[in-house]
Formats: C-alpha cells, sequence, structure tokens
C-alpha cells in the first residue's frame, strides 16, 4: 500500500514537472509585445547616449603621456566577455587581439552595413531571453582623439584614403526585452 501511494506520488510530481516543461517552454516561445519593444528601444536610446558620453570623457582625459592607460581602460569595457556593449571593426587595431571581430550573424551584418554608414537593429531570442540589438556605424573620423590610440587614423591614413571619414566599424548595443527566466 505504501509503495502504490509512492508511485502515485511520484507520478503526480513528474506529470507536473512536464506540464510545468510544457507550460514555461511555450512562454518562452512568445516573442514581446509592442510595448515591451518600445521600453527596450528606449533603455537601448539611454545606453547609446551613455555610451557615447563615456567615450567622449575618455577622448577628453587621454593624452600623448597616458595613452598607453587609455587604451587599457576602453578595452575593459569593449572586451569579449561583455556581450552587451561592443566595438566591431575589421581594421587594426584590434582591441585586445581578436576583442572587435563580428561574433555572430548579427554582428557579422551590423559590421557590412557599418562599413556602408548604415544602422541596424533587431529583436532577437538567445536561449530564454529577447533582446533588443542595435549596431551604430563609425567613423575614422568620429573624433579627433581617436588617432592617439587608432595610429592608423592620422594625418598620413587620411591623405592615403580615398575616403577620409570612411566607416571603419560600429558600436553595438544589446539590451534584455523580458525576462523570462
Amino acid at each position: 500500500m505504501r509503495i502504490h501511494r509512492m508511485k502515485r506520488a511520484v507520478a503526480l510530481v513528474l506529470l507536473v514537472a512536464v506540464a510545468a516543461i510544457v507550460a514555461f517552454g511555450r512562454v518562452n516561445q512568445d516573442p514581446p509585445t509592442d510595448a515591451e519593444k518600445e521600453t527596450a528601444e528606449k533603455t537601448t536610446d539611454l545606453l547609446q547616449a551613455e555610451v557615447f558620453a563615456a567615450l567622449l570623457q575618455e577622448f577628453g582625459e587621454t593624452t600623448p603621456e597616458n595613452v598607453e592607460q587609455g587604451k587599457v581602460a576602453v578595452s575593459l569595457i569593449f572586451h569579449d566577455a561583455n556581450r552587451d556593449i561592443r566595438l566591431i571593426g575589421n581594421s587594426e587595431p584590434l582591441l585586445g587581439g581578436n576583442n572587435n571581430v563580428p561574433s555572430d550573424p548579427f554582428e557579422q551584418e551590423s559590421l557590412a552595413l557599418a562599413l556602408q554608414g548604415k544602422p541596424n537593429q533587431k529583436v532577437e531570442r538567445h536561449g530564454n531571453r529577447w533582446y533588443l540589438r542595435r549596431s551604430v556605424a563609425l567613423s575614422n573620423t568620429f573624433h579627433t582623439s581617436c588617432a592617439m590610440c587608432h595610429t592608423n587614423f592620422t594625418p598620413q591614413f587620411f591623405r592615403d584614403t580615398k575616403n577620409p571619414g570612411q566607416w571603419v566599424g560600429a558600436l553595438t548595443l544589446r539590451v534584455p526585452i523580458k525576462d523570462q527566466q
């Protein structure tokens, strides 16, 4: 009798667990609503403004005397472990080795568009989470201080290139839309 009750209890627990897994799986399939996307877009706008403000602050504080520390400071923000804020490009210098090489299809498409001066934005699901992803094209003349670290963006570079304001990469941002965990 006791074994029979235990089997029924185990069966009931398994049934509830399977039902929860199926229900959870369906919830994870649901794309975000327009309102959730709009909220994520506003958050992305704020993040973009914050990142550019931080970069402008860095440019204002980096001097020829501390340029090496400036490179380290920027590379700590834009590194492979930070999937939410990245710089991508295909020209030297690559931050920390391969840190700004596109790492997924969105970044590959974004770099191709950025090299034409075009932005990119998509809603994507990764695992159990939805994200708004955005890329903003960057030019080799974004700011004059860029040439302190990116020595290939020098006056000689500008004289030798057919397009001194050429597009060289993108800032990519990734903001969670809704938490489904």
